[in-house]
């Protein structure tokens, strides 16, 4: 009996400080921005409870509603991003709008813009492609590319990554290149960018993280 009790203790001892490694080894949460050769470069990386299939699962999901569904698609995905005329300091976004041209694989956005207190750009046309490639490995990649812009962008890339933690645990992380037209490059500085773009671009990985830990939990309560 006390031979049983010692191993249940031990095997106990040794769960705890299995998963205390584990957690050891995830990574924080994190977000940064440089600015190189014209270009604003953020990298942000979150931790999402959920197992590869519910993340790749928000991914493709996302990836529809962008050419499909915008308005689904302010439910979660764009939920407080501030993208439909609501008041900011510097720059006013009203995101209106998504066409998807399959033949070409093109996603024709249209938005305004509006310099506080200056000057309004109305209906900016903004033609990217969300391309999603899985790997055998169990990573998923989804490249971002903008084919067309007025006058905001003059060039921006975007690449979204999910790796498996384990099974229950991923890492998703997100790089944007943004270049601004000539207009807007005039004032967007370091300083300021991170009041326009960055806090956006980590909105918006917060936001895939929640929705996937959200049906995580739906389906683990069933």
């Amino acid at each position: 009996m006390k031979y049983v009790i010692t191993s249940k203790i031990a095997l106990t001892c040794l769960c705890i400080f299995w998963e205390f490694n584990l957690l050891a080894s995830i990574p924080n949460d994190s977000v940064s921005t440089r600015y190189e050769k014209g270009d604003f470069i953020t990298y942000n990386h979150i931790v999402v409870n959920a197992p590869r299939e519910i993340v790749n699962e928000v991914m493709r999901d996302f990836i529809y509603q962008t050419k499909y569904d915008l308005n689904g698609l302010y439910n979660w995905g764009l939920k407080g991003l501030r993208l439909r005329k609501e008041n900011d300091d510097l720059l006013v976004f009203n995101f209106k709008s998504t066409n998807y041209d399959a033949q070409n694989d093109i996603i024709k956005n249209t938005g305004d813009v509006h310099v506080s207190p200056l000057i309004t750009f109305p209906n900016i046309h903004v033609n990217t492609r969300m391309t999603k490639k899985d790997s055998a490995n169990g990573t998923s990649k989804v490249d971002i590319a903008l084919l067309y812009s007025d006058s905001f962008l003059k060039k921006t890339t975007g690449q979204f990554h999910m790796t498996p933690l384990n099974e229950n645990y991923c890492l998703i992380s997100l790089e944007t290149k943004v270049r601004f037209g000539w207009f807007f490059d005039v004032f967007i500085t370091t300083k300021n960018y991170s009041g326009i773009m960055q806090w956006r671009f980590t909105k918006l990985m917060q936001n895939i993280a929640a929705e996937a830990e959200r049906r995580a939990a739906r389906i683990k309560k069933n």
